[in-house]
């Protein structure tokens, strides 16, 4: 395999990933053009879980650092162009710019919300309604709350603002592990969703822009409530 596996799990694991994507093109194992392993052959080989590759793999083909082959990906641009991907990437954890940061998904994810209510296909509600039960099954797995938003996304038949929300939804994986063992955070944020997939399905702009905002302001009352979570 062209990778080495990961050992250092103090950064993100999408920064971790690209990073050893650049040891592998700085040594030579990798070379412009060359075809990635299978997403089981990478996730075994970098010691992470599909789940986060699959999110690693969505930042770097949205940012143009690889692209699909029919069922593989393709390295299309340098390492230094990495470089540059890992410092966007690191932004999500500076705390000087964590209220822009949560102002960017408050518009984003409001103005998703209310195109979905108006465009969202018989198939999109069924996504969002899989992801939702997956959620309801295996809560503690962040991959369904990432794969709701990403579906919510889908919705709104806005490419960029799906490609977009694909990206941040990566960058934020940190947001959604750090207060699940807080009081009551896993019921009211299923319960969040659950109310912004009643209202979509019911073709309810106002609440479900309602039920959207309600939802950004979960995260903030956490941070306040505890400050120090790890």
């Amino acid at each position: 395999m062209p990778l080495e596996k990961i050992q250092n799990t103090s950064p993100k694991v999408p920064e971790l990933v690209m990073q050893a994507l650049i040891s592998a093109m700085e040594s030579g194992t990798i070379q412009l053009g060359d075809v990635l392993p299978s997403e089981r052959d990478l996730a075994e080989t970098l010691g992470i879980g599909r789940g986060s590759l699959r999110e690693c793999l969505a930042v770097l083909e949205f940012l143009g650092t690889i692209e699909s082959r029919g069922n593989r990906k393709a390295v299309i641009r340098d390492a230094e162009y990495i470089r540059k991907v890992i410092s966007l990437v690191r932004l999500s954890s500076q705390n000087n710019i964590q209220e822009d940061f949560n102002e960017f998904r408050r518009i984003n994810e409001v103005a998703i919300v209310e195109l979905a209510c108006k465009n969202a296909a018989e198939e999109d509600l069924e996504a969002l309604q899989r992801a939702l039960e997956s959620m309801e099954r295996e809560p503690l797995n962040h991959v369904y709350e990432i794969e709701f938003h990403d579906a919510l996304a889908v919705a709104s038949h806005n490419v960029m603002l799906s490609a977009m929300m694909r990206l941040v939804n990566s960058m934020i994986v940190e947001i959604r592990e750090r207060f699940m063992d807080r009081p009551d955070y896993l019921r009211i944020t299923h319960e969040s969703h659950k109310a912004i997939y009643e209202a979509v399905r019911d073709r309810d702009v106002t609440r479900a822009k309602r039920e959207m905002k309600n939802h950004l302001l979960i995260p903030k009352r956490y941070y306040r409530e505890y400050p120090d979570a790890d």
